[in-house]
């Protein structure tokens, strides 16, 4: 089970910023996935290990917790990229949010549609 990304500041892109910062991160995310992998153990509560186990089955249950730690480590660096948009830019004005929830709608509303007729 592999998860897409979601495309990163749709904000800023609806405000039409783009930035080095944005092509930087992409980069040195890359696709965390990729490469050799290492045996690692961890220890986790009994009943969420259950719950996981329920989801995937064991042969998956690496997988599920790989797709789960590689969206962390993204949401991470999303917010670490949205601080160095503040640093650049400086904080979003209210007008700024406003127009930017408006064209997220927007685009939701394009892919709800398009779900609906797929």
């Amino acid at each position: 089970m592999r998860s897409r990304s979601l495309p990163l500041a749709p904000h800023a892109r609806a405000l039409g910023q783009h930035s080095a910062t944005e092509d930087s991160l992409e980069e040195s995310l890359g696709d965390l996935l990729d490469g050799p992998y290492d045996k690692v153990s961890v220890t986790i509560p009994s009943k969420l290990g259950a719950r996981v186990a329920q989801r995937a089955s064991r042969s998956h249950f690496s997988s599920y917790v790989t797709d789960v730690l590689a969206q962390e480590e993204k949401r991470l660096a999303l917010i670490e990229f949205l601080d160095q948009l503040d640093e650049e830019y400086g904080p979003p004005t209210a007008e700024q949010l406003a127009k930017a929830d408006l064209r997220w709608e927007e685009m939701w509303q394009r892919y709800e549609s398009s779900e609906v007729s797929s």
